[in-house]
């Protein structure tokens, strides 16, 4: 009996943490609230989240001519990004900026974030553009009774 009880025990545990695994996947999982960053890490981080920003930008606009496959594509690159950003903002706590430099790289923050939701817009208003030249590329296809 003393073996199938710690049997028993040990599948229990290896259940629960199968579980809470599982759950932290699917609900996210907590921000690391650990110890504050230097600012010059925390000037890394921004810089390194601007330059993913200024490599992105050089890709095709989201929602563009492709709606399919690179509008999914930005959502999923869009929402990995804003939680690098909560995480950077976090972890740097930005939101209570104390001193000068912190003041500095909030605004430097901000205004990354400023420039992903301007890349998004222009996206957006690309895709209606191009949705625009298709009706009237069919509409004249149709007038022309060409196929």
């Amino acid at each position: 009996m003393a073996v199938y009880a710690i049997y028993g025990g040990f599948c229990a545990l290896v259940f629960f943490l199968l579980l809470r695994s599982v759950i932290g996947d699917l609900y996210g999982k907590r921000r690391a609230s650990g110890s504050q960053q230097t600012p010059g890490a925390c000037l890394e981080d921004i810089d390194r989240l601007y330059g993913q920003l200024s490599a992105r930008a050089m890709q095709p606009a989201p929602g563009g001519l492709d709606q399919g496959g690179l509008a999914r594509e930005w959502d999923q690159w869009s929402r990995r990004w804003e939680d690098d950003v909560a995480t950077v903002s976090a972890r740097c706590q930005l939101d209570a900026s104390a001193g000068a430099a912190q003041k500095q790289l909030a605004e430097a923050l901000d205004g990354i974030e400023e420039l992903r939701r301007h890349l998004a817009r222009s996206g957006e208003n690309a895709a209606e553009e191009a949705r625009r030249v298709r009706e009237s590329l069919s509409a004249a296809r149709e007038l022309l009774k060409v196929k």
